[in-house]
């Protein structure tokens, strides 16, 4: 039987979230009025989120992209080091925005059942978890 360690599945899912993240960020800063990949909506649009004028649309891409950065530079790091405390720092940057998300949630009230609850919310909820599962299998104390 085939056995594949917890090493090689941490590897693919950090480069499963650099190769998403950095597709994601390529079309919110480049293309984010075009359709999103297979989506039959925009980036924006599948966000749902609007340009109000002023300079929201500059918040648009900071806070999102910037939370994009961050990510892609932590995935690579870790795939050039193999050093744990990238692992850590994934592990705390997903924590605080499934955090955000909970209590965004429990603020405006809950949450719609469509593809964005698909692609986007849902794996906030599993990445933080399955990130701490791998770590402590791969780094055992």
């Amino acid at each position: 039987m085939f056995k594949i360690s917890h090493k090689i599945i941490l590897e693919t899912m950090v480069v499963f979230i650099l190769t998403v993240i950095s597709i994601t960020s390529f079309y919110a800063t480049f293309l984010p009025d075009t359709k999103f990949l297979f989506f039959e909506e925009t980036y924006l649009e599948l966000l749902a989120l609007t340009e109000t004028g002023g300079n929201g649309k500059l918040n648009l891409l900071t806070y999102p992209l910037g939370l994009y950065f961050i990510c892609i530079f932590t995935c690579v790091q870790y795939l050039r080091s193999r050093n744990i405390v990238y692992i850590n720092f994934l592990i705390l940057i997903w924590s605080a925005v499934l955090l955000a998300r909970i209590i965004s949630i429990i603020l405006r009230g809950g949450i719609v059942f469509d593809i964005y609850f698909l692609v986007g919310i849902f794996p906030e909820f599993i990445v933080a978890p399955f990130f701490f599962f791998l770590r402590n299998k791969v780094f055992k104390s």
